[in-house]
């Protein structure tokens, strides 16, 4: 039987049961928009987990506060006494750590800042003069702090562009005071839009001398120093500033054994490598729970043809005894199941699309999820598997009726 007659009549056995058929497609259309949904979810907060690393600044080595390993657990994490003001000036020292530029020590908290009738909450930190360097923040306008102000520690402050936007939308915010914890600050300066880096607003911060912070806004049992971003001279010598700046905080710290150490020392490559092995998972996992979906839909394929051989089996009977061979009854089975998936594979696809467009547009606080090609392949590519193998079966089971038995059947 010719290719066109085989479809023709496999268009024919599917529209005389169309509700059954339009009901096992749903489960196809489900299965398929779920599989480019999810994955391109999970693709796209890859991506923004990866992005908000780089967003960090260039060639960053990154020294966390830690808590001493203990069978495997970390303890009193972030205490106070982990990382001191001493820590700062030895990895600032190009004696202990010959290939850094700039050691800059930051800590912060989210807090509403007052300005006027605007209040807005927002990340306050604390640091040095050199964290705009450090970061890649540049001015729009206004000055930035140097070591006087901090050393003195000067009631100054640096807007972000959306708390400059916030608190003072329609005037000059450089010389204006906001008031943070009950205390005056002025404005000296306003970064230039960094815009989101991920998840994170860059934009949303208010940056202050790290002594001031101290003095004014952190709370007395917050740790005075949270982090410290240790600037290497180039890509290339991040892995050796990591090292000198642990064997650096090792001696800092009389530590003799490096399984011991209250600190731990991250590179920004290692921050990357690590948010691309977390999105990687979280696609795989993602895909596997649409991937179920799809096996159901792919199940009720198997249903349906099964229940049709049943139902079918007289006209089985007749075209056999007319002529139509083993293979040309397997043909049409197959082509049912096929045409089943094909069209279930276009709808969920579409809607897939659409389902994906629809939530980056209602979901805006969460990064619009990216379908790509290799998502609709993969779910038009299982989705054709899943129908053939679902429609295989049921194919076979109808060519192995012979003529006779198909219509005492009926």
């Amino acid at each position: 039987m010719k290719v066109r007659d085989a479809i023709l009549v496999a268009y024919r056995g599917l529209t005389r049961h169309w509700v059954r058929a339009t009901l096992n497609v749903l489960g196809i259309v489900a299965g398929v928009a779920s599989v480019i949904m999810l994955v391109s979810v999970a693709h796209s907060v890859s991506s923004s987990a990866k992005s908000a690393v780089e967003g960090l600044g260039a060639n960053l080595v990154v020294v966390y506060p830690s808590g001493t390993p203990s069978s495997g657990v970390q303890i009193g994490i972030g205490t106070p006494s982990s990382l001191t003001s001493n820590d700062v000036t030895a990895l600032s020292n190009i004696a202990n750590v010959p290939d850094a530029v700039q050691a800059v020590p930051s800590a912060g908290i989210s807090m509403n800042v007052n300005a006027s009738a605007h209040t807005w909450q927002t990340d306050v930190i604390g640091t040095t003069q050199g964290f705009g360097i450090a970061r890649g923040y540049t001015l729009s306008q206004g000055v930035s702090y140097g070591y006087s102000a901090v050393a003195s520690a000067q009631n100054v402050v640096i807007l972000g562009q959306t708390v400059a936007r916030q608190l003072f939308p329609t005037v000059d915010p450089i010389g204006q005071h906001v008031l943070i914890n009950q205390q005056d600050f002025t404005v000296i300066g306003e970064y230039a839009a960094r815009g989101y880096s991920g998840l994170y607003n860059q934009d949303d911060l208010v940056v202050m001398p790290i002594t001031t912070a101290w003095d004014f806004v952190l709370p007395t049992t917050a740790a005075r120093i949270q982090q410290i971003l240790v600037q290497a001279t180039s890509p290339n010598t991040t892995a050796k500033v990591a090292t000198e700046v642990t064997n650096t905080l090792l001696h800092q710290h009389s530590i003799t054994n490096p399984a011991l150490a209250d600190f731990r020392v991250v590179t920004q490559q290692d921050l990357v490598a690590g948010a691309e092995r977390v999105g990687t998972v979280m696609q795989w996992m993602l895909g596997a729970v649409a991937l179920i979906a799809l096996l159901t839909g792919g199940i009720g394929i198997m249903s349906l043809m099964l229940a049709t051989v049943g139902e079918r089996a007289y006209e089985i009977g007749v075209r056999r005894a007319v002529g139509a061979s083993r293979e040309d009854i397997l043909g049409q089975f197959l082509i049912e199941a096929l045409l089943l998936s094909i069209l279930g594979g276009i709808a969920g696809i579409a809607l897939g699309f659409g389902g994906a467009t629809f939530t980056g547009d209602v979901f805006t606080d969460l990064p619009a999820p990216v379908v790509t090609g290799f998502a609709v392949l993969i779910a038009a590519g299982v989705a054709l598997v899943i129908g053939v193998g679902a429609g295989l079966y049921p194919a076979v089971r109808a060519s192995l009726l012979q003529p006779v038995e198909a219509v005492h059947r009926q």
